[in-house]
């Protein structure tokens, strides 16, 4: 059988040099990363980057941060590929680092092949990816397509500085939020690579999965208000306890959550408000994130929960409100693109399932954007994701740069 292209090209060793030494960047004494939105770390990494990229390539920075870096930045026509460098706090080694560093080697290989790309391809490295820091996700990409609010740029963090004021800081001065920083016409297809983030492709033992569509997330901040009492001299009849309250909601999150086959709910943290082992809480605050990739299923889970945290808080004698934060929409992705990516990951050789994505990333913002968008995912490794943890298969990963680098050398395959 004859060898899929570009395997004799593909550099596994030097992805794996640049995903440990991005790790290096922002590691934490638990053996994770920590490198947050607009952080010094997160800037740090992009610098490294910049130094692995090739003198033959043209590299620029838009107002936001955002890098990127083409043979040809001005050319009529281009392919996107890349993804992200900043981490949720103590994350792993290849979330976001993984999709830049085999973007890297796909381009590097294209550029080295004896006949080169007809529609030059540009790396584009995003800012913010994650909303660890500011609550707010898909920063750079969002900002970059014209799709940022004012709401957005005033987010603040757990120091209350705000979006814009760190931006600002990282010398960055975006200005028309409304208008893309790309122009969408040049824009042929956007690519991304990413770990899975969940069990099916480890536990069904396949070496890649395409990507059909992106669930979405509705997203709250609940705050639940009793009274504080004294945990001692207040008797239980009388007690309006807010912890007590929101256990009993977190635990309705679950259950609702759970009679539907397409809907999944989190709650990722509780917060105690001058909490004490000697007194009855009067006050806790909690995040709630649901996601589907049906919104009718999201919205009657959704409205079911929020319903429980009613009949709770008029049985406990406590108050719930809640603050929206995000509603974004399921997005499919392209058939073209998927159709693009099948044909090349089968020239891998690869074993390979097509599978929807729990977890939304820069790529479903594209394709919102109208610009056909396809994404790989290599395995998570027992489904460990956003942790010290996280790994893939050093094959998958190979891969997965040898079939990006088929779909950014054949661009009308």
């Amino acid at each position: 059988m004859e060898d899929p292209p570009y395997t004799d090209s593909v550099d596994l060793d030097r992805m794996q040099r640049r995903l440990d030494e991005i790790m290096s960047i922002g590691k934490t004494e638990e053996g994770g990363v920590t490198r947050l939105a607009y952080s010094e770390e997160e800037s740090e990494a992009f610098e490294y980057v910049r130094s692995e990229l090739d003198d033959s390539l043209e590299i620029r920075t838009d107002s936001l941060g955002n890098l990127y870096a083409s043979p040809d930045l001005d050319s009529a026509e281009t392919t996107l590929v890349g993804s992200h460098l900043d981490s949720v706090y103590n994350g792993g080694r290849l979330d976001g680092a993984l999709g830049v560093v085999v973007a890297m080697e796909a381009m590097d290989v294209v550029e080295t092949a004896e006949t080169s790309s007809a529609v030059p391809p540009t790396l584009v490295v995003f800012r913010g990816e994650e909303s660890a820091r500011f609550g707010s996700h898909t920063i750079g990409s969002r900002g970059a397509l014209g799709m940022l609010t004012v709401e957005d740029f005033s987010r603040a963090d757990q120091n209350d500085v705000p979006l814009w004021l760190a931006m600002q800081r990282d010398g960055h001065q975006p200005s028309d939020l409304s208008e893309p920083m790309l122009d969408l016409s040049r824009v042929r297809r956007f690519y991304e690579t990413h770990i899975e983030q969940g069990r099916v492709l480890d536990e069904s033992d396949n070496d890649l999965g395409i990507v059909t569509s992106i669930r979405a997330p509705v997203r709250y901040n609940v705050t639940v208000e009793g009274a504080y009492d004294h945990s001692g001299a207040t008797p239980m009849d009388l007690r309006e306890d807010a912890l007590a309250a929101a256990g009993e909601m977190i635990t309705a999150v679950e259950q609702v959550a759970s009679d539907t086959g397409a809907v999944v709910a989190t709650v990722g943290d509780i917060t105690a408000r001058d909490g004490a082992i000697n007194k009855v809480c009067g006050e806790v605050a909690f995040p709630l994130d649901i996601r589907s990739d049906e919104v009718p299923s999201r919205d009657e889970v959704e409205r079911g929960i929020l319903n429980e945290f009613s009949r709770i808080t008029d049985r406990r004698d406590v108050t719930v409100s809640k603050e929206e934060i995000d509603r974004s929409d399921p997005v499919s992705l392209s058939k073209n693109a998927i159709d693009e990516l099948t044909d090349a990951v089968s020239a891998t050789g690869a074993e390979y399932l097509q599978l929807p994505s729990g977890g939304g990333h820069d790529a479903m913002n594209f394709q919102q954007a109208g610009i056909p968008t396809g994404m790989l995912f290599v395995p998570s490794v027992r489904g460990i994701s956003h942790s010290p943890e996280e790994e893939t298969y050093p094959e998958s990963i190979r891969s997965a740069a040898i079939a990006t680098a088929h779909v950014l050398a054949n661009p009308d395959a």
